[in-house]
Protein backbone atom coordinates (compact mmCIF):
# COMPACT_ATOMS: atom_id res chain seq x y z
CA UNK A 1 0.00 0.00 0.00
CA UNK A 2 1.47 3.15 -1.01
CA UNK A 3 1.73 6.22 1.78
CA UNK A 4 2.03 9.05 -0.53
CA UNK A 5 5.27 10.85 0.12
CA UNK A 6 6.36 8.90 2.75
CA UNK A 7 6.69 5.50 1.37
CA UNK A 8 5.36 2.16 0.92
CA UNK A 9 3.60 -0.66 3.04
CA UNK A 10 3.40 -4.46 2.48
CA UNK A 11 3.51 -7.36 4.08
CA UNK A 12 6.18 -10.11 3.12
CA UNK A 13 6.66 -13.16 5.35
CA UNK A 14 4.29 -12.51 7.85
CA UNK A 15 6.84 -9.09 8.32
CA UNK A 16 5.08 -5.46 7.96
CA UNK A 17 7.69 -4.23 5.30
CA UNK A 18 8.08 -0.28 5.41
CA UNK A 19 10.28 0.96 2.86
CA UNK A 20 10.66 4.88 2.65
CA UNK A 21 11.09 6.91 -0.13
CA UNK A 22 13.62 9.44 -0.77
CA UNK A 23 12.50 12.17 -0.07
CA UNK A 24 10.20 12.55 3.30
CA UNK A 25 8.56 15.32 4.73
CA UNK A 26 7.48 15.54 8.90
CA UNK A 27 3.65 15.44 7.72
CA UNK A 28 4.03 12.31 5.56
CA UNK A 29 6.24 10.51 8.50
CA UNK A 30 3.34 11.15 10.29
CA UNK A 31 1.43 9.92 8.23
CA UNK A 32 3.10 6.73 8.03
CA UNK A 33 3.74 6.26 11.51
CA UNK A 34 -0.34 6.04 11.89
CA UNK A 35 -0.70 3.85 9.21
CA UNK A 36 1.88 1.67 10.51
CA UNK A 37 0.69 1.78 14.10
CA UNK A 38 -2.75 0.69 12.92
CA UNK A 39 -1.47 -2.18 10.33
CA UNK A 40 0.23 -3.56 13.24
CA UNK A 41 -2.79 -3.68 15.55
CA UNK A 42 -4.99 -5.25 13.30
CA UNK A 43 -3.28 -8.05 12.55
CA UNK A 44 -0.01 -10.37 14.00
CA UNK A 45 3.08 -9.65 12.56
CA UNK A 46 6.33 -11.59 13.04
CA UNK A 47 8.17 -8.52 12.91
CA UNK A 48 8.58 -4.90 11.17
CA UNK A 49 11.42 -3.76 8.97
CA UNK A 50 12.19 0.07 8.26
CA UNK A 51 13.81 0.05 4.89
CA UNK A 52 15.83 3.35 4.95
CA UNK A 53 17.97 2.53 1.35
CA UNK A 54 16.23 5.39 -0.77
CA UNK A 55 16.68 7.55 2.33
CA UNK A 56 19.94 10.18 0.99
CA UNK A 57 18.78 12.55 3.74
CA UNK A 58 17.53 12.66 7.21
CA UNK A 59 16.72 15.37 9.82
CA UNK A 60 16.64 15.16 13.60
CA UNK A 61 12.71 15.29 13.33
CA UNK A 62 12.69 12.31 10.62
CA UNK A 63 15.51 10.56 12.40
CA UNK A 64 13.52 10.71 16.05
CA UNK A 65 10.04 9.46 13.88
CA UNK A 66 11.90 6.51 12.95
CA UNK A 67 13.62 5.78 16.33
CA UNK A 68 10.28 6.37 17.89
CA UNK A 69 8.51 3.92 15.31
CA UNK A 70 10.97 1.05 15.79
CA UNK A 71 10.32 1.60 19.86
CA UNK A 72 6.83 1.41 19.30
CA UNK A 73 6.76 -1.19 17.30
CA UNK A 74 8.93 -2.95 20.37
CA UNK A 75 6.05 -1.76 22.77
CA UNK A 76 3.57 -3.54 20.90
CA UNK A 77 5.84 -6.81 20.47
CA UNK A 78 6.48 -6.56 17.69
CA UNK A 79 10.78 -6.66 17.04
CA UNK A 80 12.00 -4.43 14.33
CA UNK A 81 15.59 -4.26 12.38
CA UNK A 82 16.17 -0.68 10.38
CA UNK A 83 18.03 -1.88 7.34
CA UNK A 84 19.62 -0.21 4.01
CA UNK A 85 21.27 2.79 6.03
CA UNK A 86 23.21 5.02 3.27
CA UNK A 87 26.75 6.35 4.77
CA UNK A 88 26.02 9.85 4.16
CA UNK A 89 22.47 8.96 6.44
CA UNK A 90 25.16 7.18 9.04
CA UNK A 91 27.88 10.10 9.06
CA UNK A 92 25.14 12.91 9.36
CA UNK A 93 23.77 10.76 12.18
CA UNK A 94 27.11 10.24 13.53
CA UNK A 95 27.70 14.26 13.56
CA UNK A 96 24.42 15.04 14.99
CA UNK A 97 25.58 12.79 17.97
CA UNK A 98 21.98 10.86 17.73
CA UNK A 99 21.35 7.49 19.00
CA UNK A 100 19.02 4.70 17.59
CA UNK A 101 19.09 3.74 21.14
CA UNK A 102 19.08 -0.55 21.01
CA UNK A 103 17.39 0.02 17.78
CA UNK A 104 18.69 -3.10 15.58
CA UNK A 105 20.47 -1.96 12.58
CA UNK A 106 21.90 -3.99 9.86
CA UNK A 107 23.18 -3.70 6.51
CA UNK A 108 20.63 -4.86 4.05
CA UNK A 109 16.56 -6.39 3.11
CA UNK A 110 17.88 -9.98 3.44
CA UNK A 111 19.69 -9.34 6.42
CA UNK A 112 16.75 -7.69 8.26
CA UNK A 113 14.22 -10.61 7.21
CA UNK A 114 17.08 -13.39 8.31
CA UNK A 115 17.58 -11.48 11.51
CA UNK A 116 14.05 -10.73 12.63
CA UNK A 117 12.83 -14.19 14.41
CA UNK A 118 16.13 -13.97 16.27
CA UNK A 119 15.35 -10.54 17.30
CA UNK A 120 11.54 -12.14 18.16
CA UNK A 121 13.12 -14.57 20.35
CA UNK A 122 14.91 -11.36 22.42
CA UNK A 123 11.90 -9.51 22.66
CA UNK A 124 9.68 -12.42 24.08
CA UNK A 125 12.95 -13.43 26.41
CA UNK A 126 12.80 -9.67 27.89
CA UNK A 127 8.95 -9.86 28.89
Amino acid sequence: MDTGSAGTVMTVQRTLLVQLNSMLTDRAVRELRDLVGRSLEAQPHRGLVLDLKAVEAMDSYVTRCVRDLAICARMMGVPTVVCGVQPTVADTLVEMDFDMGDVRTVLSLDVALRVLPAAGRRARGRS
